[in-house]
């Protein structure tokens, strides 16, 4: 297994990487499918005004000579699609639009469409700073006419590499962003809007994408230590370990006191290889942040790898503590109480294990092969080992272990069956197929 497959399948089972997010609570919009309008107010009203992309193309033509332009997405909060309630907001986005147009007429803007909920404005040879004070005076006027709040993204031509046509998309980003803050929110483009947008992407399963964004937020604000640290762990999971050490770093620097990129950092260096490295990023990282599960439970995994299951056991029982429910930090704790010659607390513990996870194949095989050693039920012992070759039919361990609770019961071809295979798939069981093959021999003899 190569190191970018070994940090994938670790990330799916225990999120090892922390990712700065800007706001963990925050929840997405909900979105709702808009009510059928027949005839459109909003046309009746402004039989002129452009919608959707015809408006986009509208205003790029208009825009092509302007060296510098505003924008704003303004959207109603809570837009909602009960019939019995559609006048209410008709009413506000009717008002919000007589509004905007009065400002665009003054400042020789553009406005239409965008969707149901939404409309957008360009500001000729106007800056940010102008849309920012437009939106909260479209805000505030609006509360004399519907009781309804809108949120407005604002993003400004020049910025950096962005196109004037990428301007409309980074107010949708600040709209997004402008989400974080509740209802009747107002935000300006920045770094932040990035990061979320690259957050965004992260989650989707995007990582170049989210690279993307977290290299442009990086050009608006260098020492943006969230940022940093989310770009190193998009390169940590494509396998990128130099470049992901070197953006942790950097962080690390920008702000020693952030846990995040530290423990980070030793993780990268876990996953190449370099426990004693590894290990003094994690210890590091817990004297800033004494309980956060991920570092509390690499910590003990560390430990555990190393050999030194007491302070291996210390740290996952931490870990445990402070995550009941998570699965896996029962599985190595069961690791553990086995290493330190403690079967009843590892039978626990590997049961605790399967209960939060009846698919680990690992605690199943575990507890399967203990229960061996224990003299307990051999049924209950060779199901469980059953079970967990039925999930990962390829681990030569679990098979291996299987092969010796046939081997205990007599079961002398089931047993060679599976030290087979366990060699096969690279476990080292030629000594049991010895065993059995001349045991197989005195019988027929």
């Amino acid at each position: 297994m190569t190191k970018q497959q070994e940090l994938i399948r670790r990330r799916a089972s225990t999120r090892q990487f922390l990712l700065s997010r800007t706001d963990p609570e925050a929840k997405p919009k909900p979105t709702f499918k808009a009510a059928a309008v027949t005839p459109d107010p909003l046309l009746e009203a402004y039989p002129q005004a452009l919608s959707n992309r015809k408006f986009l193309n509208h205003a790029m033509a208009e825009l092509y000579m302007c060296q510098k332009f505003s924008a704003l997405v303004m959207r109603i909060d809570n837009f909602r699609s009960n019939p019995s309630e559609t006048r209410l907001t008709t009413d506000c986005l009717l008002a919000a639009a007589e509004i905007i147009d009065t400002f665009c007429k003054t400042a020789n803007g553009l406005w239409g469409r965008l969707k149901s909920d939404e409309l957008g404005c360009f500001f000729p040879e106007k800056t940010a700073l102008f849309s920012l004070k437009t939106a909260k005076k479209i805000r505030k006027a609006l509360t004399a006419h519907c009781r309804e709040t809108v949120s407005i993204g604002i993003a400004a031509y020049p910025t950096i590499t962005f196109s004037k046509r990428q301007v409309l998309e980074n107010a949708y980003k600040a709209l997004d962003h402008a989400a974080f803050f509740g209802p009747g929110s107002c935000v300006s483009f920045d770094a932040v809007s990035l990061n979320i947008s690259g957050d965004k992407r992260y989650h989707e399963g995007d990582i170049p994408g989210a690279i993307e964004e977290f290299k442009l937020a990086l050009l608006l604000d260098p020492a943006n230590v969230n940022v940093h640290n989310s770009l190193g762990v998009c390169y940590g999971l494509q396998g990128s370990f130099e470049k992901a050490l070197e953006t942790f770093s950097t962080a690390i620097q920008l702000d020693a006191g952030e846990a995040m990129s530290v423990y980070n950092a030793g993780l990268v260096h876990m996953l190449s290889g370099q426990q004693e490295k590894a290990l003094t990023r994690f210890l590091e990282a817990l004297n800033i942040s004494k309980d956060v599960f991920e570092i509390l439970f690499q910590t003990g995994r560390l430990y555990l790898e190393m050999g030194d299951f007491e302070n291996a056991r210390r740290y996952l029982e931490k870990a445990a503590d402070r995550h009941p429910t998570a699965g896996s930090v029962y599985r190595y704790l069961g690791d553990c109480y086995v290493a330190g010659a403690m079967p009843a607390k590892a039978a626990d513990a590997y049961r605790k294990a399967i209960k939060l996870n009846p698919n680990d194949a690992a605690a199943l095989s575990a507890l399967g092969d203990l229960f061996g050693v224990m003299g307990e039920n051999a049924e209950i012992a060779i199901m469980f080992c059953r079970q967990s070759i039925e999930i990962s039919p390829d681990n030569g361990l679990f098979r291996h272990r299987l092969g010796t609770l046939y081997l205990d019961q007599n079961m002398l071809e089931p047993a060679l069956n599976e030290f087979k295979k366990a060699v096969k798939l690279g476990h080292d069981s030629t000594q049991f197929i010895d065993k059995i093959r001349d045991r197989l021999m005195a019988k027929a003899s």
